[in-house]
Parts: structure tokens; C-alpha cells; sequence
């Protein structure tokens, strides 16, 4: 099983996408929420794809993607898990980083990806 983590931005056509650790380390939140300040189009998408195979020579390759619709804000919140501080879901008025640990993990990017993983597992 493998896992990857995406931000899209739409405005950016879906960059930085897979690239946002290297774009996070290199510029920060503050830095990423100003890369779209020519753009009026503030919304993204938090992405997390999942890879699995039985590992048998021949299997398939089964992925797995949840998303989690939102708009890129201003940092707000603890900075200590990544992006959170700038990725605020839709329908909610808080950022990841602002939210309980319960609430974030309930309606992330992860979370979906992880329940299509569980069903697909449930039915094999």
C-alpha cells in the first residue's frame, strides 16, 4: 500500500498538487496563500490517493481517492501539521488547524480515501 497527499489549487490548475511539501518547505503557508493573490479563484482541493495490491506477482493495482472541497485563506491556527492553516473545508468557517482533531479527521481527504480503501477490503 502506498499513500499520497495532494493541494490543488484551482486557480493554478491544480498545482502545486503532489509537489506541496516541496512548495511548504520551500515558501511556507503565509507563502502558498499568497501564491494566488492575482487570482480571484481562492478554491482548492485537499486530495489523498491511496495504492493497493495483494502484493501477488500479477495483482492489480486498486486506488483509492477522497477529496475534501475548500478555499485557500490566510494561515490561521496551530502551524504545526503542514498546510492546515490555510485550507479551510467547505461549509465550515475554520481552517483544518483550527478544528478539533475529531471533526478534521471526520471530513479530511484522508478519511474519504481511507473508507472507499475499508469498503473495497470489507467486499474482497
Amino acid at each position: 500500500m502506498v499513500e499520497d497527499v495532494s493541494l490543488c489549487f484551482n486557480a493554478l490548475g491544480g498545482m502545486p498538487g503532489p509537489y506541496i511539501k516541496w512548495f511548504l518547505k520551500s515558501i511556507g503557508p503565509a507563502g502558498l496563500h499568497k501564491m494566488l493573490h492575482g487570482f480571484e479563484d481562492k478554491s482548492a482541493y485537499a486530495q489523498c490517493i491511496f495504492g493497493y495490491s495483494s502484493g501477488e506477482e500479477g495483482s492489480t493495482i486498486h486506488i483509492f481517492d477522497g477529496r475534501c472541497s475548500g478555499r485557500i485563506v490566510e494561515p490561521r491556527g496551530s502551524t504545526e501539521f503542514g498546510w492546515d492553516p490555510i485550507f479551510e473545508p467547505e461549509g465550515y468557517d475554520k481552517t483544518y488547524a483550527e478544528m478539533e482533531p475529531a471533526l478534521k479527521n471526520s471530513i479530511s481527504h484522508r478519511s474519504k480515501a481511507i473508507a472507499a480503501l475499508r469498503k473495497f477490503l470489507d467486499q474482497s
